[in-house]
């Protein structure tokens, strides 16, 4: 498999591993079954929509790397640019009965710019200390020690929670059930600030503690 696919393989299962760690972390709060129906149409539409937005990142970042283009000169307006096309698909697919959403960019856009520059980061880094034949776990422990790659990975989680904290408070709810969709989408950012670090430690575990097993 290419390295870029792997790479963004491995952010798709993170998101999907995180999004099931918070939602679990929510169970036991009170909350009517139809506000949970709305609820969970909405996270999985926008864990989606986080996947595809990484995946676009991932990929522009690793053909200016390959162009040469060192990553502090990546244009990384154009990239946010980008992403919005990302977002207008988000808009267009978010079927759920009750909601509208308005995006106000400027409510987020240096959020999302400093995690566009945290994941093209990640990229270039991997990418330069990824030899021939080798495992994306191989580039990880040739990149960063145990320390840096959980902090990396922290701080990505941290900047998709506050950018998804953001965008939650334009969706605009007309249903009876609304204090209580807006309770569970609150309950569920905090579970995902307290994950962030469970997922990161996680993740970080996994991949150097099996270069301990192999060594």
């Amino acid at each position: 498999m290419h390295r870029v696919d792997v790479i963004c393989d491995k952010s798709r299962n993170l998101l999907h591993e995180y999004s099931r760690l918070s939602l679990d972390r929510t169970r036991g709060h009170s909350f009517v079954f139809v506000s949970r129906s709305l609820f969970g149409k909405y996270v999985d539409a926008n864990v989606k929509k986080e996947i595809e937005k990484d995946r676009l990142i991932i990929r522009m970042a690793a053909g200016a790397f390959h162009a040469g283009r060192d990553v502090r000169d990546l244009d990384l307006e154009d990239m946010f640019e980008k992403t919005k096309r990302v977002d207008r698909e988000f808009l267009d697919n978010l079927l759920i009965p009750s909601f509208t959403l308005s995006l106000r960019y400027s409510d987020f856009s240096d959020v999302r710019i400093q995690r566009i520059f945290r994941v093209s980061k990640m990229v270039y880094a991997l990418l330069k200390n990824w030899p021939d034949g080798a495992s994306i776990a191989d580039a990880v422990r040739n990149t960063y020690t145990e320390k840096e790659f959980k902090e990396n990975i922290a701080e990505i989680l941290h900047l998709y929670n506050v950018e998804t904290r953001i965008l939650s408070k334009s969706v605009r709810r007309f249903t009876p059930f609304s204090k209580s969709v807006t309770a569970h989408l609150e309950s569920l950012f905090n579970a995902m600030e307290e994950t962030k670090d469970d997922i990161a430690d996680r993740y970080t575990k996994r991949i150097f503690s099996n270069a301990m097993v192999l060594a």
